[in-house]
C-alpha cells in the first residue's frame, strides 16, 4: 500500500481530477474534491461547498461531544472510523455523521449517556444481536453516537478485544482519555466494515484504509489479519488498494465487480448483482463460498421482505433493459414507473 510522503494524496488527486460530480459525490469524496479545486483557484460547486462545511462542522462539533462523553463514562473509550481517520486526511477533508466507541462494556455505557441526556434514536429493531447498540444523540446536535459491543467483522472472523484495548493509543484528537486502536487493528476494522456493508463500495473506504497503513507495519498487520480471520479480505482490501492508489496490477476482484471504484463513480446494475453472485469467493474458503450461493440465489429469485410479486417483476425488468444503468438510477426508474402504474389504477 501506498506508504507516506504524500504519494497517497497525490494518487488521489490524480483519480478525482477525471471524475465526475456524481461519481465524486456517490463515493463520498466531496471535501476532499472542493479541497482540491480551491487549491488550484477554481471555483467550487455549491454541492462540493456544502460537503466541506459539512466535514469542518462534524469536527468541531465531535472535539466537545467526546469531551461530554469523557466526563460522563469512565473506563476505556476507543475512537473508531469517523473523526480518529479524518484525521488522517488533508485538512481534515472528510465528512462523518456519527462517533463510533468501542468501549469494554457497552451496556453499562450506554445507560450512562442516557442518563446524562442523551436520548436513543432510531428502530430498535434494527440493533437486535447488532454489534453497536441504538445509537444515541444529545438534542440540537445532529451528530450520532454509536456504542459498539464489538468491532464488525465478518461471520468467519473474531477479533481479540481484550488485545485491541491493550494496544490502543492516544487518539489523534488529543482528547484526554480518549484512544484508538493501533493502527494495525484499525486498518483491520476499517476493511471489514466497509466489506460488511458493501465489498469494495466506495473509493473513499479504500482511502480509509491506506491512511491509517501510513503509519501501520504491515507485516503485523497481515500476522493480525490472518490471526483474526480476515486474510483473504485484507489480501482483497490491500491488492484493491494497491492497483488504485499505487498503480499496481489490476486484481480480478476489481474487474469483476469493482470497475467503478478506477473511475470514481457508482456501481452499476450489472456490476451490484456481478457483486452480490461472486463477492463470497473473495472472503470466505471455495467450499463454504458456494454454499452460500444458495441463500444469494434465493435472494436473487424472491421479493424482498414486504415487497409483492409486481414489484418485484418491474425491479428485474428494469434491470434487464437497463444494465448499465447507476444503482440510483435504476432505482429512481422502477419505483417511477411503480408510482405511475399505481397513479393510473387510481
Amino acid at each position: 500500500m501506498t506508504r507516506g510522503n504524500g504519494t497517497l494524496w497525490t494518487a488521489v488527486d490524480d483519480l478525482l481530477a477525471r471524475a465526475d460530480l456524481e461519481g465524486i459525490l456517490a463515493n463520498k469524496l466531496g471535501p476532499l474534491e472542493a479541497r482540491r479545486q480551491r487549491l488550484r483557484g477554481d471555483p467550487v460547486p455549491k454541492r462540493l461547498a456544502a460537503e466541506e462545511q459539512l466535514a469542518r462542522a462534524s469536527m468541531m462539533a465531535a472535539i466537545p461531544l467526546l469531551g461530554r462523553i469523557r466526563e460522563i463514562v469512565d473506563g476505556p473509550l476507543l475512537l473508531l472510523k469517523g473523526p480518529e481517520v479524518a484525521c488522517r486526511y488533508p485538512d481534515r477533508a472528510r465528512s462523518f455523521v456519527d462517533i463510533d466507541l468501542l468501549v469494554e462494556d457497552g451496556h453499562r455505557v450506554h445507560d450512562a449517556l442516557r442518563a446524562g441526556g442523551f436520548a436513543e434514536v432510531d428502530d430498535p429493531e434494527l440493533f437486535r444481536d447488532h454489534h453497536h447498540l441504538r445509537p444515541l444523540q444529545l438534542p440540537g446536535l445532529w451528530l450520532q453516537v454509536e456504542i459498539h459491543l464489538r468491532p464488525m467483522l465478518p461471520e468467519q472472523a473474531e477479533a481479540p478485544l481484550a488485545e485491541i484495548f491493550e494496544a490502543a493509543v492516544p487518539s489523534s484528537l488529543a482528547i484526554d482519555g480518549i484512544s484508538a486502536p493501533r493502527a494495525e487493528h484499525h486498518a483491520l476494522m476499517l476493511a471489514a466494515h466497509a466489506w460488511g456493508h458493501e465489498p469494495l463500495g466506495r473509493l473513499r473506504d479504500l482511502i480509509d484504509v491506506a491512511a491509517v497503513v501510513e503509519i501501520a507495519d504491515e507485516t503485523e498487520l497481515a500476522r493480525s489479519a490472518k490471526r483474526w480471520g480476515m486474510d483473504q479480505i485484507w489480501r482483497t482490501t490491500a491488492a484493491a488498494s494497491a492497483a488504485l492508489l499505487e498503480g499496481g496490477r489490476t486484481p480480478v476482484a476489481i474487474r469483476v465487480f469493482g470497475r467503478h471504484l478506477a473511475t470514481v463513480r457508482e456501481r452499476t446494475v450489472l456490476e451490484n448483482h456481478l457483486l452480490r453472485w461472486l463477492h463470497s469467493f473473495w472472503e470466505l474458503p471455495f467450499r463454504r463460498a458456494l454454499l452460500r450461493t444458495g441463500g444469494v440465489l434465493r435472494q436473487e429469485l424472491l421479493p424482498d421482505p414486504g415487497e409483492s410479486w409486481r414489484d418485484k417483476f418491474l425491479r428485474v425488468r428494469s434491470a434487464l433493459l437497463h444494465p448499465s444503468r447507476s444503482m440510483t438510477e435504476h432505482t429512481e426508474g422502477w419505483r417511477g414507473e411503480l408510482e405511475s402504474g399505481k397513479a393510473g389504477e387510481q
